[in-house]
């Protein structure tokens, strides 16, 4: 049997999902967002008390290292395997933090984000997009032409935004529909129609 089917299945046996069972209990406990002296939890309390309870389920393994500034929690995952919770390109990592966005919108109205990394993978690709940006924002400067970058997710566009807000020879727009959106590096002065990003 495949190791990765089998440590699949040993996690559902172990959440009581099995091949014979008849219904599925939910896994995770849905806590009041307000505690019983009625006072609401703190952003940084609803992060770790969802995240510990994942990573539990996941592998005892884990734990998280977490701080909050500027109305974002940042939560570091650290022990065990952590290929597993980042996952192909990244997208078991974003789908945590995307679970965990939704937890906290639910108890604090979407006023404080989360960003979720995993042994510096995120902090990685940020610093890959930027040298990215900053090279092809080199040939734009060295040929006086527009260039585009290769699709990317919101998150990666906005990086390469972010770069070169502050360049004083290149700006950025974005184009495209859906997953063909990308950046356009262009020389200043030749800026096209920003169609909002």
């Amino acid at each position: 049997m495949d190791e990765s089917k089998r440590s699949l299945d040993e996690l559902l046996e172990g959440m009581g999902i099995g091949e014979e069972a008849e219904s599925v209990k939910p896994v995770l406990e849905e806590r009041d967002p307000v505690e019983e002296s009625g006072d609401q939890l703190d952003p940084l309390q609803v992060v770790e008390q969802f995240m510990v309870g994942l990573l539990l389920y996941l592998d005892p393994a884990y734990s998280i290292e977490t701080r909050i500034s500027d109305e974002r929690v940042y939560v570091e995952i650290v022990g065990g395997d952590l290929s597993k919770v980042i996952g192909k390109e990244g997208r078991t990592l974003r789908a945590i933090e995307y679970l965990v966005n939704s937890v906290l919108a639910k108890h604090t109205g979407g006023t404080v984000r989360a960003s979720v990394d995993a042994a510096g993978y995120r902090r990685r690709q940020e610093e890959r997009i930027t040298r990215l940006a900053q090279q092809i924002s080199d040939h734009v400067i060295a040929n006086g032409e527009a260039q585009a970058l290769p699709p990317m997710r919101p998150s990666e566009r906005r990086i390469v935004h972010l770069a070169l807000q502050d360049h004083p020879l290149v700006t950025t727009s974005s184009y495209g529909e859906g997953a063909e959106r990308h950046v356009v590096i262009l020389p200043k002065g030749l800026k096209e129609q920003d169609d909002g990003e």
